[in-house]
């Protein structure tokens, strides 16, 4: 996963993170390694549908720009 909010989030619901590694495709990026489970899964799920299936801020400027 290379979305620091939304791994930030799956920790603060009690999810481990596995390993922090750098993304291969954008050296700059981080990426966050979990245990792939199906509640793990369920609440990337859960937080997207309630977030308008943001997972980073740049959905918030393309919003702030489009006003």
């Amino acid at each position: 996963m290379i979305s620091q909010r939304v791994a930030g989030h799956l920790m603060m619901r009690g999810f481990v993170l596995k390993r922090l590694g750098q993304n291969r495709k954008y050296p700059e990026r981080n990426v966050f390694i979990f245990n792939n489970t199906e509640s793990l899964r369920q609440a990337i799920t859960e937080y997207t549908t309630t977030n308008g299936g943001q997972t980073n801020d740049n959905g918030a400027e393309k919003r702030a720009e489009a006003v």
